[in-house]
């Protein structure tokens, strides 16, 4: 059974887990059920928020966007430190702004 990771929908805010690569290897062109549109993969240890908390949800769409997913580490103790809220996102873009530093390592800085 291939290894499954969880695939977002931003718009909808709901998360299936679903297998990466299809039988050759190649990436899978996963939609949403109920949007059609391109799901995006969160990663292998993302737990999503309510679906009614519509901030924590533009803070993965954040972090998505960045570049930043919720992959395990190779020790198997989870993805590491992730933002949860936009507050802590808008800080971490100003310091990766005014520092220079790429976005995405901004975000995952502890």
């Amino acid at each position: 059974m291939p290894h499954r990771f969880a695939h977002v929908c931003l718009t909808c805010r709901i998360s299936l887990k679903l297998a990466r690569h299809d039988e050759r290897g190649g990436e899978r062109g996963h939609r949403c059920p109920r949007c059609r549109e391109a799901l995006v993969c969160a990663g292998d240890a993302f737990a999503a928020p309510p679906r009614r908390d519509v901030d924590a949800w533009r803070v993965v769409g954040a972090l998505l966007a960045a570049g930043v997913d919720f992959r395990q580490a190779c020790c198997g103790c989870g993805p590491g430190y992730r933002p949860r809220t936009l507050r802590e996102v808008r800080e971490r873009t100003e310091h990766a702004r005014r520092t220079g530093e790429p976005l995405g390592r901004s975000l995952r800085r502890v």
